[in-house]
């Protein structure tokens, strides 16, 4: 703190000193000025004026023009030009020699003041620099000193603040005669540089980013973290080392793109591969594709909002949120529906689903005066009339009409219909059927009954029924039905060629498939399809 305050009161000083000589110098250049014009208006026409008998402090801190008239433009005394004879000197007759201002380019002589001035300091030197160096007549004062003049020019052109004004000097008339940028051109040059090349290098990070997405694999590994080498595949050290599909494909990107690998290569800690830079790519894509949708949705004039609310693996209400629109005019028009988002939910009333919906909607940027339909579940959270989430919407917005799902519809028709028995036996039947061959020597038989066979089915197994979803269950229904020949086949040459208690149990399915069980899955077949 004390040599801070040491500092700045040295500073003020050499401030104020300065100042003091700057004011000091004008003065005399005032008083000298007015006493030769008064002269001269007596005795002679006025005289020439020389460039450098304006006031040089003042030129110096006006303008970068004048600066530049200083460093380049100043007046320059002809080889027989005879100097005057100061009083001081008039004993031993000494005076300004030319000579000098050939041997120190920097040297400038003012016949105003009859002295010598560093035209480079005078310009740029405001304090002694390092050492704190004092400040020489050849700044602050002319120089007449003619005894001292070359011990004192030869010191002075190495003093370091000299040197600082000259190499300043020098930059400043590249810059004023625009034969290099400023300073801060270049700053802004190498910014923008530097931020072409860092968007260089991330379009391929994004491209493997967004190649993981659309194949629908994993970007992330055991070992996803730390430098990419890309030596272990030439000394095959680690060479079993599984880093993800992320990076493996990063890799192979950059074996072609050589800008990349330096990049990969470097000791930067900023690669743009960290799990949390990946996270931020997807979240940024999915809000890029996101906005696409909703401009799709906003610009077909109207839309329905379906909304379903599930618990998750982690025990976590999620609302899901989607919405029906027609997309184009004319021959062009297409249904769509789109998944927006999941929307987390606390609470499961009418009121708070309702303004969950409203609030997704709205986060999502669709204008929600174009609603017309709404269609959710049975529930009466859902749909009451009072207190459910299409009565308090439609409050809001009256166009919304309410629309029972179609697919929990449909799973209400057939969980009903399963409720008959002989239903429910041709459900239970298809189920045994797909656990009897889920194990390696049956499927195997089944298998070989599909080949001998001249069915070509479009599933080689049986698929188990979905305990939630009544609409997955088509797939197994419908897969059983096309199979059925083939596994008519395997269940008759298990019951006969084998010895354990697979043939008892394939006699039993062979024989729980009688005309009920036949009719049954084709009411099962027409009704889930």
């Amino acid at each position: 703190m004390n040599y801070i305050l040491l500092f700045f009161i040295q500073y003020i000083v050499v401030g104020n000193n300065l100042l003091s000589n700057m004011s000091n110098i004008k003065n005399y250049f005032t008083v000298k000025a007015n006493a030769k014009s008064s002269t001269d208006e007596k005795t002679s026409p006025p005289t020439k004026i020389r460039k450098d008998n304006k006031e040089i402090f003042e030129l110096c801190s006006t303008s970068s023009t004048h600066q530049d008239q200083v460093l380049t433009d100043l007046w320059v005394p002809p080889e027989n030009y005879k100097f005057p004879l100061l009083d001081q000197w008039k004993k031993r007759g000494l005076k300004f020699q030319y000579k000098w201002l050939k041997a120190y380019p920097w040297l400038s002589y003012s016949e105003k003041l009859e002295g010598a001035f560093c035209k480079y300091c005078v310009v740029f030197a405001f304090a002694g620099g390092i050492g704190s160096q004092r400040l020489c007549s050849l700044v602050l004062t002319p120089f007449q000193n003619w005894k001292k003049a070359t011990e004192v020019l030869s010191n002075h052109n190495s003093l370091e603040y000299h040197k600082t004004s000259f190499l300043k000097s020098e930059h400043f008339l590249n810059i004023f005669l625009n034969n290099a940028p400023s300073v801060i051109d270049k700053l802004d040059d190498e910014r923008i540089k530097q931020k072409k090349l860092n968007r260089l290098k991330l379009i391929p990070i994004i491209e493997c980013i967004i190649l993981c997405g659309r194949q629908e694999i994993a970007l992330r590994g055991h070992r996803d973290f730390g430098p990419i080498n890309f030596n272990n595949e030439s000394d095959g050290n680690n060479s079993n080392l599984n880093e993800g599909n992320f990076r493996a494909i990063l890799k192979y990107k950059a074996k072609v793109i050589d800008y990349l690998k330096n990049h990969l290569e470097s000791e930067s800690r900023n690669k743009y591969i960290s799990p949390q830079i990946q996270n931020e790519i997807i979240t940024i894509c999915g809000d890029l594709i996101l906005s696409k949708l909703v401009k799709m949705v906003n610009a077909s004039q109207c839309f329905s909002v379906l909304a379903d609310e599930t618990t998750d693996v982690s025990v976590k209400e999620q609302l899901t949120l989607c919405v029906r629109f027609v997309n184009g005019t004319g021959e062009n028009a297409k249904l769509c529906e789109i998944f927006l988002k999941y929307v987390n939910v606390h609470n499961l009333t009418g009121q708070h689903l309702a303004s969950a919906i409203l609030e997704g909607l709205h986060s999502c940027g669709i204008d929600c005066s174009k609603m017309y339909g709404q269609g959710y579940d049975g529930a009466s959270n859902m749909s009451g009339k009072f207190k459910g989430v299409q009565t308090i919407i439609r409050n809001k917005y009256p166009m919304a009409l309410y629309v029972h799902c179609a697919a929990h519809t449909l799973n209400l028709a057939v969980s009903s219909s399963c409720e008959q028995q002989a239903i429910r036996n041709c459900l239970g039947v298809v189920e045994k059927m797909h656990c009897f061959f889920n194990t390696p020597k049956r499927h195997s038989i089944l298998l070989e009954a599909i080949a001998n066979s001249d069915l070509n089915p479009s599933s080689k197994s049986l698929k188990r029924l979905c305990a939630t979803r009544w609409v997955e269950r088509y797939t197994a229904v419908n897969d059983f039905v096309e199979l059925f020949p083939c596994v008519v086949e395997a269940l008759e040459e298990i019951s006969t060629t084998f010895n354990d208690k697979s043939s008892t149990d394939a006699s039993m399915l062979l024989k729980s498939m009688d005309s009920e069980f036949l009719i049954s899955i084709q009411v099962v077949k027409v009704i889930k399809h």
